[in-house]
């Protein structure tokens, strides 16, 4: 039986890595919370914009707009860079998918397909973890093995 040329391109296709996507989207969308943290300082401290914006325009609940400003600030570079490097991953991942609640329910809701985006990446990363290309695969490797030559 003849394959078409739509089934081979499927099956193509079909072959990327896993590993490949959850890397793509690991790198993408840290980059893109590590780049939203570098708007809100000038060197190492808050903005005065990002100060406004927390105080008169997102208005956490529950948060002063100084805490909110500094917590989202914080959690954009360092969650980013982790999920970046795939270090702490599932827990970086994690904290990301909660500040885009936050930001669809309180912030913009309006912005919901953005959000949904981000989600969607967020929840790969955390069902099928940070892939083969990551730090967290790469220290596993590394206890399993010690832990392996220890016990022998």
């Amino acid at each position: 039986m003849k394959t078409s040329p739509i089934e081979k391109t499927t099956a193509l296709i079909a072959r990327i890595p896993d590993d490949i996507i959850i890397l793509m989207g690991r790198v993408g969308l840290g980059a893109f919370f590590v780049r939203a943290g570098q708007t809100k300082v000038d060197g190492f401290t808050i903005t005065d914009t990002t100060r406004y914006l927390f105080a008169e325009e997102y208005r956490i609940p529950l948060l002063s707009a100084e805490v909110a400003a500094w917590l989202a600030t914080v959690s954009e570079h360092l969650l980013g860079g982790l999920l970046i490097i795939g270090l702490a991953t599932r827990l970086s991942a994690g904290g990301l998918l909660g500040m885009t609640i936050v930001i669809e329910l309180f912030v913009y809701p309006a912005s919901w397909p953005d959000h949904l985006l981000w989600a969607a990446v967020l929840l790969l990363i955390i069902a099928r973890g940070p892939g083969r290309y990551s730090l967290d695969n790469v220290l596993s490797r590394l206890f399993v093995r010690s832990s392996t030559i220890s016990t022998t």
